[in-house]
């Protein structure tokens, strides 16, 4: 193979992977684009038989041709060979936090950007304290949480600030809610057993997180006014009443390093975020607080954590399958999901990142970004344009390369339009004023 390929799907036989494939046949020729790709895992007659499969259901002959490059995550020359081969490696094989530095390692060593899907804290900010610099030096990108976490709520919030006209916004509380899928005491699960296994590691050691963050976040950001403040109980949320209760998802880190970027590198003025979960009736809520306090105590001892993995759908209530179980692909597909985003600030436009504002805000306005299929369909395509971004449109892209998050890295790019066109829209709801 003389020469680079621009895309590498490394991990395309997994279950996400193969939702990737899909989106990387589709969007690599679309818009006169002519990107060479190549799949890449350890097992070679695997890989054949999913490109056969594709080339199949896409009555495209030609998928049987695509290059295949062996690499086993335990062998890292063989992942730093891959690396070499690629301008960009797309990296489906998680958990992250035990087999994702193998492979930016890999990337950053040979000057090859990198994508992936991480909703791991741990795993991305730790990335970007050993990485950083020689990604920048090297100037290429490596940009992690490009799925339904966190795409929609860090370019959700770029979306809203570039909508709330001309003002100052001070705030955002976004609210997540999935609806038309199985849902707990689900008979069919819907998300698949590597979801679980890295929320299960990522809440078990959570107090990792405070040192490396003393360590990554070095000046601290100014303390706005005024302060968005966590809700610890439930409450009725702005959006159609409906109940509320706080998300411990990755989406509020992933803003805050996005945020922080902005304030250190561009001298704008950090929005605050706060994150919710909708849910539709009371019993559903008290079932949910209950499942995510066992959840909790279980994955910070040993012997819990061994309980959840072993029996992920016992402690899920059906919705994450077991280690050797498939989810249900027609749950999943009819799956729809909607992430909406409440952003309060003021009308004047703030032109000192420190500024201090006369007075509560006045000003709100809503977004949402929406979607159907949002664990793999939405991740899918998210991931697979966000590389096409890197690829095509490095110059709307953070000057220097470096280890990003999404907002850092699209926000001036136009994956929110090809999102748009591709079935994840963002949308503008409404404006409203705030009495005073």
């Amino acid at each position: 193979m003389a020469q680079k390929l621009d895309i590498i799907l490394l991990g395309a036989t997994g279950f996400t992977g193969q939702y990737v494939l899909r989106e990387l046949h589709k969007h690599s020729r679309s818009k006169g684009r002519n990107l060479t790709w190549g799949v890449a895992g350890r097992n070679e007659i695997s890989l054949r038989k999913a490109l056969q499969d594709l080339a199949e259901e896409t009555q495209d002959p030609r998928l049987t041709d695509q290059p295949i490059i062996i690499a086993d995550l335990q062998d890292p020359k063989s992942v730093k060979e891959m690396a070499s081969k690629a301008r960009l490696v797309i990296n489906c094989c998680g958990p992250y936090r035990f087999l994702g530095e193998t492979v930016v390692k890999a990337c950053v060593e040979e000057g090859t950007h990198h994508v992936d899907v991480s909703g791991e804290p741990y795993y991305m900010e730790s990335m970007q304290l050993k990485y950083d610099e020689e990604a920048r030096r090297k100037n290429i990108y490596v940009v992690s949480a490009c799925g339904v976490d966190s795409i929609p709520a860090d370019l959700g919030v770029a979306f809203l600030e570039k909508n709330f006209n001309g003002g100052t916004l001070n705030s955002v509380e976004t609210y997540f809610q999935m609806s038309e899928g199985g849902g707990p005491f689900s008979r069919q699960p819907e998300s698949n057993y590597g979801t679980w296994e890295s929320a299960v590691h990522e809440v078990g050691h959570v107090g990792m997180l405070r040192p490396l963050r003393t360590e990554l976040f070095k000046n601290k950001l100014p303390k706005l006014k005024p302060t968005l403040g966590r809700r610890f109980l439930p409450f009725k949320s702005p959006i159609d009443g409906q109940w509320a209760a706080f998300f411990p998802g990755p989406d509020r880190s992933v803003v805050y390093r996005s945020q922080y970027y902005f304030y250190e590198e561009e001298h704008k003025r950090p929005i605050q975020i706060q994150t919710y979960l909708l849910i539709n009736s009371f019993i559903t809520m008290i079932l949910l607080g209950i499942i995510g306090a066992m959840f909790t105590t279980f994955a910070r001892v040993r012997l819990g954590r061994y309980l959840l993995l072993k029996y992920p759908r016992f402690f899920s209530m059906g919705m994450f399958a077991n280690t050797k179980q498939k989810p249900s692909k027609e749950k999943i597909e009819k799956t729809k999901f909607c992430l909406s985003l409440v952003g309060k600030g003021w009308p004047e436009k703030s032109t000192n990142p420190d500024d201090k504002f006369k007075g509560p805000p006045q000003k709100g306005v809503i977004v949402q970004v929406k979607g159907s299929n949002p664990v793999y369909g939405i991740t899918s395509k998210c991931m697979v344009l966000a590389s096409i971004m890197i690829l095509t449109e490095p110059f709307k892209m953070p000057q220097r390369g470096g280890v990003y998050p999404p907002g850092a890295a699209f926000a001036k790019t136009s994956l929110m339009e090809e999102l748009n066109e591709n079935g994840v829209t963002f949308e503008v709801l409404k404006e409203f004023n705030i009495a005073g």
